[in-house]
């Protein structure tokens, strides 16, 4: 783990807790079905829970070697790109839908943010759109249906 994870993912946090803070002042439930607050506060959980996976074990690694926090530019331009998604992803989904704009917003954060393997890429972002996309159809969430009308 390199000392800009510490930066990284503190910011996840910061931003998670937004998240989750957000959901809290909408509502989480309301008369028994979920709220306008229900899938924000749980986006933030999910972002805090795999923010902390990367901060915990750097916090370790940072305390057994010493050494001094460097931002590097590679960091920056990451936040920045993953950045650029989130917002793309915001005013993408209601035109384009929640399963589209999931699996390309998914592909370009695998391979351009964190870049993988062509076939990780492609498998896991519509493994994971489709799966979302199946949870909140089962939980009976209205998600935009975009161009595809699904």
């Amino acid at each position: 783990m390199r000392s800009r994870d510490l930066v990284s993912s503190l910011f996840w946090v910061g931003f998670g807790l937004i998240f989750t803070i957000g959901g809290l002042k909408h509502g989480l439930i309301r008369q028994g079905i979920p709220g306008p607050g229900a899938l924000p506060f749980i986006i933030g959980l999910i972002l805090i829970s795999l923010s902390l996976m990367i901060l915990i074990p750097a916090l370790i690694q940072k305390l057994e070697k010493r050494e001094k926090l460097s931002l590097a530019r590679e960091s920056f331009k990451k936040i920045g790109l993953a950045l650029l998604a989130l917002f793309a992803y915001a005013f993408l989904l209601k035109p384009l839908g929640f399963l589209l704009t999931t699996l390309v917003s998914l592909i370009f954060v695998l391979r351009f943010i964190e870049p993988q393997k062509w076939t990780t890429v492609l498998t896991f972002s519509l493994l994971t759109a489709v799966a979302a996309y199946l949870i909140f159809a089962a939980l009976q969430v209205e998600l935009p249906k975009g161009l595809w009308g699904i």
